[in-house]
C-alpha cells in the first residue's frame, strides 16, 4: 500500500484535553449510575500531555491534563483516541479479564490487517513517568514495539477504558517538548503510518467496534 503523505483526521471530533477527559469521566459516572454504556472516538485540539491520576506533571510549555485512569504520561496530538464506559459484569469484572475481552476485540480487527499485532500480558506498573518505554497489560504491539496505549479505571460496578492509536508521530517534536531522546522513542514504539496503514482504515475499524458495542 502506498504511504499517504498527509493524514486527515479532521472528520473526527477534536476537543481540548480537559474537555476530552471530562467527557470520559462523565461517561464513567453515567455507566455507574444508570448501567448504560458509551463509546467515543476523538482527537486532541492541540498537543497535550495526559498523565495518570496518580502522577504529577513537571513544568512544560504545553497543556497538561490528568486522566481519570492510571498509567504513564502520554503526549497526544498525532493519535486517534477512543474511550468506552461499561459495566464490569459484562466484561469479566477483573482488570485482566476486561482488558483481555475488550482489547481482544480491537486486536482481532487489527490482525485482519497484519497478523503480527499482539496484546501485552505484562501486569507490572510503569517504572518511568512516560508510558512509551514498554507495553503493559492490554496494550497492543507490533514486533515488540508499542502501537496502541490504553489505561483503565474501575468503580464499584462500571469501568472506563481509553486508548490511543499511534497514527503517526513527530519524534523530534516529542523530544523538543519532553526532553526524551527521539532515537530512544523510535526504538520503543512504532506508528500505523510506518506500517502504511492509513487513518481511514483505523477509523472504520474503531467505528465498527463502537457499533458492535452499542448492540451489546
Amino acid at each position: 500500500m502506498k504511504e499517504i503523505k498527509t493524514y486527515d483526521l479532521s472528520y473526527v471530533e477534536s476537543l481540548s484535553g480537559k474537555e476530552n477527559m471530562q467527557r470520559d469521566w462523565e461517561n464513567l459516572l453515567n455507566a455507574e449510575e444508570t448501567g448504560s454504556s458509551s463509546f467515543r472516538l476523538y482527537r486532541w485540539f492541540e498537543p497535550t500531555l495526559s498523565i495518570g491520576y496518580s502522577q504529577e506533571a513537571p513544568p512544560l510549555s504545553i497543556e497538561v491534563v490528568k486522566r481519570p485512569t492510571g498509567g504513564g504520561a502520554l503526549l497526544h496530538g498525532w493519535d486517534l483516541s477512543f474511550s468506552y464506559a461499561g459495566l464490569r459484569k459484562d466484561w469479566g469484572w477483573s482488570f485482566t479479564k476486561i482488558y483481555k475481552n475488550f482489547m481482544g476485540l480491537i486486536l482481532e480487527s487489527l490482525r485482519d490487517l497484519n497478523p503480527e499485532f499482539e496484546m501485552s500480558r505484562y501486569k507490572g506498573g510503569y517504572e518511568d513517568f512516560f508510558c512509551y518505554f514498554y507495553p503493559t497489560l492490554g496494550e497492543i504491539t507490533f514486533k515488540g514495539k508499542k502501537i496502541l496505549a490504553c489505561a483503565m479505571r474501575t468503580l464499584r460496578e462500571a469501568f472506563l477504558i481509553h486508548g490511543s492509536l499511534f497514527v503517526e508521530f513527530d519524534y523530534e517534536e516529542l523530544e523538543k517538548l519532553t526532553g526524551i531522546d527521539a532515537s530512544l522513542i523510535r526504538e520503543r514504539i512504532t506508528t500505523f503510518r510506518e506500517l502504511h496503514i492509513p487513518p481511514n482504515v483505523l477509523i472504520s475499524i474503531m467505528k465498527e467496534q463502537g457499533t458492535k458495542l452499542s448492540l451489546l
